[in-house]
């Protein structure tokens, strides 16, 4: 078991397991340490990628899983650039002090905001209120003006209906004219057309037909009309639902800015969060800095050195 630990942390943290085993207990000791600190700086931004990735990115379980996951493996790869490292290098340090410096303001962020929640929730409110102030009356002009057509369009319709009706009880019927051919025989006995003979024959108007017609077409405008005149009654309440349903991480990021402002104990809970996550993150490389070498650099140092003498050797 302390041999499977041992080959974990080595994976982990990049070290060669046959080199760690091999060197003295303060090689193995040093793995481990840097494995327990890897191990808590990654659970800490699994959980900063997790509720980062549900709560702004509105991905499911199974996707901010697996966006926790990548974070993870990123963190992994970045602090292995420090404990790769065999000697000092003030570049390295220094870049990666900056990273940390970055990274612990962007935690310090997201945490505040899932800490805030609440607070935040009613800075989101009066900022909703605020824009739907200002859509309310675009948007109640452009409904009340599509009811005015609507209204329009049935007042014709109406109208004209009532002109059909008008019509149609002065002339319920028309009368249709039908010609017929008189044929008489003629000297040498062959038929010959010598008249025509016109008949009247009385028919429904067929203006009739177009009465079901506009009635459909009325109700369809009016049911229209009573669609948009209920919108424009729950107007507000829409536009509060539609932006409250919309979780922006700039607009939280500007309601929590407004909090940790407000007060000097806002403030002074976000420095202390950052501080911590600062902490986090510098961890490996404070330990990377403070450690003395242990045996395994050397090793890896002398292995460097001879293969350099070699290839020299080789050019000899």
């Amino acid at each position: 078991m302390k041999d499977l630990w041992l080959k974990i942390s080595c994976f982990f943290t990049g070290f060669n397991y046959q080199i760690v085993k091999n060197s003295s207990e303060a090689a193995a000791k040093m793995v481990k340490k840097n494995m327990s600190a890897l191990i808590i700086i990654s659970i800490l931004w699994a959980f900063i990628g997790f509720n980062f990735t549900s709560r702004y990115l509105h991905g499911n379980t199974f996707t901010s899983l697996i966006v926790a996951l990548v974070m993870v493996v990123v963190v992994i790869q970045i602090e292995r650039q420090i404990l790769l490292n065999v000697t000092s290098s003030k570049g390295a340090i220094t870049f990666r002090t900056i990273i940390g410096v970055i990274m612990a303001f962007i935690g310090s962020i997201i945490i505040d905001q899932i800490i805030f929640k609440d607070d935040i929730e009613q800075g989101r409110m009066a900022t909703v209120q605020q824009r739907v102030n200002q859509i309310l009356p675009m948007k109640t002009s452009e409904l009340k003006e599509q009811i005015a057509q609507i209204a329009n369009a049935i007042e014709k319709k109406e109208e004209e209906r009532n002109q059909i009706l008008a019509e149609l009880g002065k002339k319920p019927t028309i009368s249709t004219p039908t010609s017929v051919g008189k044929y008489e025989k003629d000297s040498t006995g062959k038929m010959v057309m010598v008249g025509r003979e016109v008949t009247y024959q009385s028919l429904p108007n067929p203006k009739a037909s177009l009465i079901p017609q506009i009635d459909n077409q009325l109700a369809q405008l009016r049911s229209e009309l009573t669609k948009k005149e209920e919108m424009l009654l729950n107007i507000r309440s829409e536009i509060e639902n539609e932006m409250q349903a919309k979780t922006g991480f700039l607009d939280e990021l500007t309601a929590l800015y407004r909090i940790v402002t407000s007060s000097v104990v806002s403030i002074l809970v976000w420095v202390l969060f950052f501080f911590f996550f600062a902490s986090m993150e510098l961890f490996i490389l404070v330990n990377k800095i403070s450690d003395k070498h242990t045996d395994y650099e050397d090793i890896v140092l002398h292995q460097m050195d001879i293969r350099r003498k070699q290839l020299e050797k080789l050019k000899g």
